[in-house]
């Protein structure tokens, strides 16, 4: 009979046994496959925030802004924009383009004074560069050409304000003098970060450049361009500006702009020793199962050897029965890790407001995310150390005499 006969016989005669040590691989897979669609997710959640509430792929700022960036220096804007826009859609490298103005102000309502953050979207344009309606908790985003906004949920209940209200707003012009202005409230945003839905809010465009006296211009430009090519996105960016003569403009790269890309390289290093300690944790597991098994079978060794099977052909009966169980057990941890990651990737990881408390673009509501790779890698992974586990210790037990084998 085939030794991979015989291995297979085994694995089915010794169910409870069996059943063990598949259980401790699969558990140690499905662990290391959690882990890395958590992480996964957490840079997806990252990436996504940036680029649509943040820096964009590529953020595009007047040179002096961004020197001057800590003192809010509002005079010095993006003129022109309108053709600046035209002429960055017209690239086969940008996908799409978001002209916005920032608004840095108190918020004044009965009496009270809260630090708050507006947004000047150009509504129909924002269609394009991400989905504004997922925002919304209730009522309606705002409209062009009307002083209205959606107002962040927190924001509104720290300020008492509902729709159908209105609130003041405190303001720099671009000419540095004070200028306040009044918006009705039309909507309430469930923004995915915490910290936005405390203090943000959404104005369409041109109402917020002539609250800030902008004179047609705008803050900065967000652009997406499919996240392939990040750095060739930059560089024919700046080409276009120089063709344009509008070298007064940096074009900045997500990954230098984004307090969130700075997170995910300084966290990068604290999530592998993560991974590194569910590794080691899930190959012990795997291990000692599998060495206990091959352990507690020496007699089984003894009495094979005495019925004449060589040394080698053990090695390699024991070798088998651990890859069929190393190999069945990662496939199912595998699955599993990966049933449970699709369905939290659907209905979220809530962190509540936790998140709030930490200034990074990570949202309240975590996705995992699957990648076919990790996975082939997690099952590869197990199967060649619950694999590899069996070796040493079925090779010591077939050195061992047929008596002192039988003896255990």
């Amino acid at each position: 009979m085939k030794l991979h006969r015989i291995a297979l016989r085994n694995v089915f005669r010794n169910g409870r046994r069996s059943v063990l040590s598949l259980t401790a691989v699969a558990v140690a897979a499905m662990s290391i496959t959690l882990l890395f669609s958590v992480l996964a997710g957490i840079q997806d959640d990252v990436r996504h925030n940036s680029w649509n509430f943040d820096s964009g792929e590529v953020r595009i700022r007047h040179g002096m802004y961004d020197e001057y960036e800590y003192l809010n220096p509002v005079q010095y804007m993006v003129d022109d924009h309108e053709s600046l826009v035209t002429a960055l859609l017209d690239m086969d490298e940008v996908e799409a383009v978001s002209p916005r103005v920032s608004i840095a102000g108190v918020t004044i309502q009965n009496s009270r004074e809260i630090a708050s953050f507006g947004m000047g979207f150009d509504l129909e344009r924002e269609r394009d560069f991400q989905d504004l309606s997922s925002l919304v908790a209730s009522g309606r985003l705002p409209e062009a050409g009307r002083n209205e906004a959606i107002v962040g949920f927190r924001l509104a209940r720290e300020l008492g304000i509902e729709i159908g209200d209105s609130f003041t707003v405190l303001t720099q012009t671009r000419a540095r003098a004070s200028n306040a202005f009044t918006l009705d409230v039309v909507g309430l945003a469930d923004f995915p970060l915490g910290a936005l839905s405390s203090s943000a809010y959404i104005l369409p465009l041109d109402r917020a450049q002539h609250f800030v006296r902008s004179q047609g211009g705008v803050t900065e430009l967000l652009v997406k361009g499919g996240g392939r090519d990040t750095e060739g996105l930059q560089a024919a960016i700046e080409e276009r500006f120089a063709t344009l003569g509008r070298d007064e403009l940096n074009a900045t790269p997500w990954t230098v702009a984004s307090g969130g890309y700075a997170y995910l390289q300084m966290a990068g290093p604290i999530y592998s020793m993560f991974a590194l300690v569910f590794f080691v944790l899930g190959s012990t597991v795997i291990i000692n199962t599998t060495m206990m098994t091959v352990h507690e079978r020496t007699r089984e060794i003894g009495t094979l050897s005495a019925l004449g099977m060589k040394g080698r052909d053990l090695v390699r009966l024991f070798f088998t029965e651990g890859a069929v169980l190393g190999l069945a057990g990662s496939a199912l941890g595998v699955l599993i890790g990966a049933a449970i990651a699709l369905v939290l990737g659907r209905v979220g990881i809530d962190f509540g407001t936790s998140m709030e408390l930490i200034d990074m673009d990570i949202s309240n509501v975590l996705y995992p995310a699957v990648n076919a790779g990790t996975l082939v890698f997690v099952f590869a992974y197990s199967s060649v150390i619950a694999t590899a586990a069996s070796f040493l210790p079925s090779r010591r037990a077939a050195k061992l005499s047929p008596v002192d084998a039988l003896r255990g």
